[in-house]
């Protein structure tokens, strides 16, 4: 049996229930949707064929019985899922996240998703791309965020064993509060994000992503490092940390996951 195990550490300021049921439904609902609707990146994919799909996941169930006798159920669950595909000059993309953790004895819970597609041309030593994103984050002021972003990309650095990729991009940013009246805003935001990829030994790999979204009402900075080790041609043990952190005139949030668990490639 494997053992999978999740660490999460949040800062919000504002309670909410977390139906882990309901996330793990979710998770596997991306799952499939993104087996079904193919999507693909421009950057890099591997050399047999001409896509790449990734899917991880985590999970911590932990229950504790206390010495007054009183017991605490904790639970925590995190998925990722990223599809990729290149045929000739066009490259689209397709990432889902769902993440979430509760503590019966505190309201201080998290749950997050993001889905977003992004669609690129090549031109050579650079690319230009058109992204679609959907956000909710439960320990944020916000209710959702959906932004449609523009922009260009480039091959920053390649050789054998790892490249590097970094994007800007503008656009639009549709955000609704999350407390009453829920007020909603629109803005113009600009964007940065970097890729890096690098393979340590035959069998062990690591992967850095960093993105920054910023505007009037909220800048929002998102790390994810990621280190995998092969065990099978499609399955891998997975240690990653992700962070997350908000900045916003409503109140600012942050947000950082420690997880073992497994990968699926294909």
């Amino acid at each position: 049996m494997w053992f999978i195990h999740t660490l999460y550490i949040s800062s919000r300021e504002m309670p909410m229930t977390f139906p882990i049921k309901k996330l793990t439904a979710v998770i596997l609902g991306l799952s499939l949707s993104v087996v079904s609707y193919a999507a693909e990146d421009a950057i890099k994919v591997s050399k047999d064929k001409d896509y790449n799909l990734d899917a991880d996941l985590s999970y911590l169930l932990n229950n504790t019985t206390n010495t007054d006798g009183t017991s605490s159920n904790k639970s925590s669950i995190a998925g990722h899922v990223t599809f990729k595909r290149m045929q000739g000059d066009w490259g689209q993309e397709l990432k889902a996240e769902a993440i979430g953790s509760s503590d019966s004895n505190s309201s201080d819970n998290v749950e997050r998703y993001l889905a977003s597609g992004k669609m690129m041309h090549s031109e050579g030593s650079f690319y230009e791309f058109g992204k679609l994103q959907w956000e909710k984050d439960r320990s944020s002021a916000f209710d959702y965020q959906t932004s449609l972003t523009g922009g260009i990309g480039s091959e920053l650095y390649r050789d054998d064993v790892q490249f590097l990729n970094g994007e800007i991009g503008a656009g639009v940013r549709y955000s609704v509060e999350d407390l009453p009246p829920q007020k909603d805003k629109t803005e113009a935001i600009g964007t940065l994000a970097a890729h890096y990829e690098r393979i340590l030994t035959k069998t062990v790999s690591f992967t850095q992503d960093l993105g920054y979204d910023y505007g009037s009402s909220s800048n929002t900075f998102r790390s994810r490092s990621a280190l995998s080790m092969m065990m099978t041609d499609k399955l891998s043990g997975l240690f990653s940390f992700d962070y997350k952190k908000i900045k916003s005139d409503l109140g600012d949030s942050d947000s950082s996951l420690t997880a073992f668990g497994l990968k699926y490639s294909y």
